[in-house]
């Protein structure tokens, strides 16, 4: 034991939770809820409250207003998700959001626009209204003041197992590089998803906790939805909210017409509808610039967001919101990001060259209703498993396609983790055994960069992973021998990882965090070629059309023998009343499950 961890940096606690992000701090306030005597341990590669990626965007809050919260499952089933939608989920999420709110707002989380919140869709129901930047500090103090402990500035790289049970993690101190062990009855990974250190908001994202769970044997779902793309401004490198409505090509010609048609004719797909926007803008681009049409480009002037009323309001860059919706920490926040933009601006040209923005959103862990996943006493929330919880269907998630889900579902999801971690850690009287041969050859894969004097940096296996990642026509217009290329790219760069020398404790975190990249990029592809067929926002331009048949099942990945199996699940259709092939109506064999069934 002493030549893995000194005393000094050996654990024991009831729950563990790895990430204090929104999801995480959540768990950890739920699990105390509900038995306040457990030990709570929530572990972070930052601080309590400040790292994470839900603090660094809109701090938009959506919720379903009651009464319809049948009417949005039956537009996500259909519309968003495409069928592939864990229906159960999406309705106890749906029914939730309103409580929720009441629960958050006893921890400390303070709500702007609840007088009159923004309509997030002008036809079903769903409304948004904001929170300040600041919650997740609120949410720490809070925890803090319920008894939570925390580790700061500390990188948990493996879990420990006994069997199919999960018995507590492992990794070491971003600051001196000593191994952290801890032992723990339940652990609740919250520690983010996948998004390949691309875009700035979301680089926080680097998927630790999905490979880490994958090493462990846990099952991961629907990997092959992470290639969520935004608008990308070429000058200042951050998101051009609001170009979506006016873009143009090398020619003058406007394409927002054909990126988006139904602006004019259906309004339920509006961007400030409250959807997020499809990957046809995305795919528009790619075949612009193919046909030598590009680049592309905004006609800034065409682009009111900034001014409007829902841009004053949710991303306040310019102005002042409303007095109701004003918020300080985001106003400061926002300003300062418009003042980046403009400083990056190149010139004083309205048209504004314009790329997709490959951010990822790869969010595969299998969990179930309770947030449990495949291995007994492992638990996820948030956005490690916001694809993998299956409720928003075949969308990259989050966002799911609807702008402010984000917040609810990692707020959701952490309530129901936390509760259901706590049960388990209450009715379990023990703690698992530690197999320290285990951890200690744990502890020799991951530390091995430090021990080497010879080798790579890890950017010399990240920046070609980017490249092969943010490539449209490798992650959003898919086919067949692209991405058999691409995965045989990524295999390669997984060659090289044993290679990989580091110097410190900052760059050996950077080391296992390409690792946890490369894995997640094979993961992507693996699935992908899997799935023969264009669902939702996954498109093959190999096969064009949905094959409800052969596909309306989910994509599941594990590993078995040292080998990534790729196998399929039937979705429960019996048990779920919105289906396939009642495209308008219900078919009339299909079983409608009582809502107080479901």
């Amino acid at each position: 034991m002493a030549a893995i961890a000194s005393d000094d940096n050996i654990y024991q606690t009831g729950i563990l939770v790895v990430g204090a992000g929104s999801a995480g701090l959540t768990a950890a306030l739920a699990a105390k809820d509900a038995h306040p005597d457990l030990d709570v341990l929530a572990v972070d590669k930052a601080f309590p409250g400040f790292g994470g990626k839900a603090n660094k965007g809109g701090g938009h809050c959506a919720f379903i207003p009651e009464g319809g919260e049948e009417d949005y499952v039956e537009y996500q089933v259909r519309n968003l998700g495409d069928y592939l939608s864990e229906q159960h989920l999406l309705r106890d999420y749906a029914n939730a959001t309103r409580q929720v709110i009441n629960r958050m707002m006893a921890y400390g989380v303070q709500f702007y626009g609840r007088k009159a919140p923004f309509s997030g869709h002008p036809v079903i129901p769903w409304k948004v209204m904001t929170v300040d930047l600041d919650f997740m500090q609120r949410l720490a103090r809070r925890a803090k003041a319920a008894g939570v402990k925390f580790l700061e500035k500390v990188s948990i790289v493996d879990l420990l197992t006994n069997g199919n049970r999960v018995v507590g993690a492992i990794g070491f101190s971003l600051l001196t590089g000593e191994t952290i062990l801890i032992k723990a009855k339940a652990v609740i990974l919250a520690n983010g998803n996948q998004n390949w250190r691309i875009m700035r908001m979301w680089a926080s994202g680097r998927g630790d906790g999905i490979a880490a769970a994958y090493r462990a044997g846990a099952k991961m779902r629907n990997a092959e939805f992470g290639s969520f793309v935004g608008m990308t401004s070429v000058d200042h490198g951050h998101m051009a909210y609001g170009a979506e409505d006016a873009l143009y090509n090398a020619k003058g010609e406007s394409i927002s017409e054909f990126a988006r048609p139904f602006l004019k004719d259906n309004p339920n797909l509006g961007t400030l509808g409250g959807i997020d926007l499809g990957g046809n803008h995305a795919l528009l681009m790619h075949w612009e610039v193919q046909k030598g049409n590009g680049p592309i480009y905004q006609d800034s002037r065409e682009n009111g967001f900034v001014v409007s009323a829902a841009g004053r309001n949710l991303a306040p860059e310019v102005g002042q919101a409303d007095d109701e919706w004003y918020r300080p920490v985001a106003h400061k926040f926002w300003h300062g990001l418009y003042q980046k933009k403009i400083q990056g601006y190149r010139d004083s040209n309205v048209m504004k060259e314009i790329v997709p923005g490959f951010i990822g959103e790869c969010s595969p862990v299998y969990v179930g209703r309770d947030m449990a996943t495949s291995m007994k006493g492992l638990y996820a929330a948030g956005d490690i498993c916001a694809c993998g919880n299956a409720a928003t269907g075949a969308v990259p998630t989050p966002p799911g396609r609807n702008r402010g889900t984000g917040l609810m579902w990692s707020w959701f999801m952490g309530l129901r983790a936390g509760e259901s971690a706590a049960e388990f850690a209450a009715a379990t009287p023990r703690h698992g055994d530690i197999d320290y041969l285990q951890a200690g050859d744990l502890k020799a894969r991951f530390m091995a960069p430090l021990a080497r004097t010879d080798g790579i940096k890890p950017d010399e296996i990240l920046k070609p992973l980017q490249h092969v990642m943010s490539a449209i026509d490798l992650s959003a217009w898919k086919h067949e021998s692209r991405m058999k290329r691409a995965l045989a790219e990524v295999l390669a760069l997984k060659e090289k990882l044993p290679e990989m020398k580091v110097t410190d404790a900052h760059y050996l975190a950077a080391a296992n965090e390409v690792t946890s990249m490369v894995l997640c990029s094979e993961m992507f592809f693996r699935a992908a070629l899997a799935r023969k067929e264009s669902r939702g926002w996954f498109i093959r331009e190999d096969y064009p059309e949905r094959d409800d048949q052969a596909f309306c099942k989910w994509v599941v990945l594990q590993a078995q023998s040292g080998e990534m199996s790729v196998s399929f699940e039937d979705l429960p259709l019996q048990t779920y009343r919105y289906h396939p092939q009642a495209e308008i109506s219900r078919s009339p064999d299909s079983v409608l499950i009582p809502a107080e069934a479901d």
